[in-house]
């Protein structure tokens, strides 16, 4: 569970005006935005022909965070805002806390596909709200999630409740936050993300019932636990497994599947998910464009992907900016991003030092 400040839960609770929860959906954007260079680093990691399982399990949460962002979007266009996407990427820095300071004991990396990283990372991003212990968790992890609560911080959950709280409280006061909701501004997700959100499959923002919904399809997906008479629910999120057991099954090397031998009543002893450590690409850590010698292959095609990642941070732009056709070419750049990332692994940062790592494709300048 990440770790939120009370404060600003409080504080977002607490929102005077529409201007207020646009801020704050603005940096969820931001966070759901922050997780796409981890998570496409890890894929990129990953050779071809093996390890294909870990990298569909990859592939599927990245897929839904870019839902999750589209959703916080929709719903700041129809409150009046404009997220600013660029801006909002490029403030991201790694090694670094997430946005808004969320759980600052978190430094997320980026780094190619291992265990580790996926404990330490992937897993301790995903981690769902619940004082259970999970499966195959050191106890010491939940331990410090309930200090953490008896002392009144709050979870990525919290935060969005609140945000639905303080749209409900702006409603109930007879101020008006959705009297133009813009819906021709917002993207319709129906095309990409069908049936995503209960009862609108456009996954438009119109009014609060429709924010509401939006806003409870990023806390349940996310998150994915129950607490009730099963505390741990990994399916939550409807038939998908919540992100944090899909890095799970990479991370220990299984399927998750129901155990009543297990505490949790979950156990990672099904079907094996393999990863090949000998097929995953050496990567540094936290690379960045100017660790590469411009003169270099790997400056080149490194060049290369960070101009298509800019690119694609200004078509997302433009999409929550009164484009939203723009989406379409947003897409063809993430097409764009594996292929050129595929040019980037195939040098090293040193030509000169054959037994160095990997070039690994750079989302930092």
């Amino acid at each position: 569970m990440l770790v939120v400040n009370k404060t600003m839960i409080a504080r977002v609770r607490e929102a005077r005006d529409a201007t207020d929860v646009i801020a704050a959906l603005e940096g969820a954007v931001q966070l759901e935005l922050s997780t796409l260079p981890p998570y496409l680093t890890g894929v990129f990691s990953l050779q071809p022909g093996a390890n294909d399982e870990a990298r569909v399990l990859v592939q599927a949460v990245v897929v839904e965070e870019m839902l999750h962002m589209a959703l916080a979007a929709n719903t700041a266009v129809a409150l009046g805002g404009n997220p600013p996407i660029r801006k909002l990427g490029l403030a991201l820095n790694y090694p670094g806390p997430l946005p808004m300071s969320i759980d600052p004991e978190l430094t997320v990396s980026l780094g190619s596909l291992t265990t580790a990283q996926l404990k330490n990372v992937f897993m301790a991003i995903e981690r769902p709200d619940t004082t259970a212990v999970l499966p195959g968790e050191d106890p010491k992890i939940a331990q410090r999630i309930a200090e953490n609560k008896a002392k009144g911080y709050g979870s990525i959950g919290d935060f969005y409740n609140a945000v639905i709280e303080s749209l409900e409280r702006l409603v109930q006061s007879g101020q008006d936050p959705f009297g133009d909701p813009r819906l021709e501004r917002q993207l319709d997700l129906s095309r990409w993300f069908p049936s995503s959100v209960p009862g609108d499959p456009t996954c438009r923002v119109r009014d609060l019932a429709s924010a509401e919904a939006a806003l409870r399809t990023i806390i349940r997906q996310g998150e994915g636990a129950n607490v009730g008479q099963d505390p741990i629910n990994p399916h939550a999120g409807g038939n998908e497994m919540a992100h944090y057991f899909k890095f799970g099954e990479i991370a220990f090397g299984h399927r998750l599947v129901a155990d009543k031998s297990a505490p949790s009543g979950w156990s990672y002893t099904g079907a094996p998910v393999p990863l090949d450590a000998s097929r995953v690409h050496r990567f540094p850590e936290n690379a960045r464009l100017s660790d590469y010698s411009p003169t270099s292959a790997a400056g080149f095609t490194g060049g290369a992907f960070y101009d298509a990642y800019l690119r694609l941070l200004d078509a997302l732009e433009a999409t929550w900016n009164g484009r939203p056709e723009m989406f379409n070419s947003a897409l063809g750049i993430m097409f764009e991003l594996k292929l050129v990332a595929q040019q980037v692994v195939q040098h090293l940062v040193d030509p000169a030092n054959p037994d160095g790592p990997t070039a690994a494709p750079p989302f930092q300048p």
